[in-house]
């Protein structure tokens, strides 16, 4: 009579098991991949060559920011990828701290760079309504990247630094003497490189990759859970035990 088993004795709902767990274990082995190595790559290669110029496509603003970046002698690349991590590419984008646009420039940072041609420095005392050419696009980016040009020219081209400094200022740079250990400029610096690393090899930043890099706490925080899971999972095939089946027949464990 059928007996519900399949291949060597095992029962159907083990191998449904084993394809589960195989499912799982791949699945955390990519989330371990990429917190891990594809986060050390990323930097490794950004510090390397953060400044080679590559075009972007396929993105918001794609051909206004090869065309900014171009003129402020930047990598469109990489500045695609600090609009990324400052604003999703959201024109309209405010901060608490009062950053506004694309580049969230700071009313601050925007006096000090001068402004546009067309959206002068507003007063620090100046209405919201003398403050809305900050969030056009074009303006934004241009003073933006014209800041973030000063600050590469200020770390002799040492793009690592001068998105730190973008980030969390020139005198903690200056202070640590590198990177700030600051949570937010780790996570700000994270941002950067893996939006940076798919902007620089394919041109472009898919909405997949958009949502793992702005998800990427998350990421974390399954891979952690996933480790479990797989362990727990790992349980029947690691412990040494014994099931046996009518007329003595065992179909798990460790027989001796």
């Amino acid at each position: 009579m059928p007996n519900g088993r399949r291949m060597g004795g095992a029962p159907w709902w083990m191998w449904i098991y084993a394809v589960a767990f195989a499912v799982t274990l791949l699945f955390t082995l990519a989330l371990i991949y990429l917190t891990t190595a594809y986060v050390r790559t990323a930097a490794d290669r950004f510090a390397r060559d953060a400044g080679r110029p590559r075009l972007v496509r396929a993105i918001p603003y794609a051909d206004l920011i090869n065309a900014t970046a171009t003129t402020a002698r930047l990598n469109p690349a990489l500045l695609s990828a600090v609009v990324s991590a400052e604003s999703s590419f959201d024109p309209h984008a405010r901060s608490a701290r009062g950053a506004y646009g694309l580049m969230q420039v700071m009313p601050g940072t925007w006096r000090e760079v001068g402004g546009t041609g067309d959206c002068r420095p507003p007063a620090p005392d100046a209405p919201a309504a003398a403050r809305a050419c900050m969030e056009r696009p074009e303006a934004n980016l241009a003073v933006g990247a014209a800041y973030l040009r000063r600050l590469a020219d200020r770390f002799d081209g040492n793009m690592v630094l001068a998105v730190a400094a973008y980030n969390a200022g020139t005198v903690p740079v200056l202070r640590y003497h590198g990177v700030p250990p600051f949570p937010e400029t780790t996570r700000y610096m994270r941002q950067v490189s893996l939006a940076w690393l798919q902007l620089q090899s394919t041109g472009t930043l898919t909405p997949f990759w958009s949502t793992v890099i702005r998800r990427f706490d998350l990421c974390l925080r399954l891979r952690d859970i996933f480790v479990v899971v797989v362990a727990v999972m790992a349980l029947p095939w690691a412990l040494p035990f014994r099931r046996t089946q009518r007329g003595g027949v065992a179909f798990t464990g460790v027989s001796r």
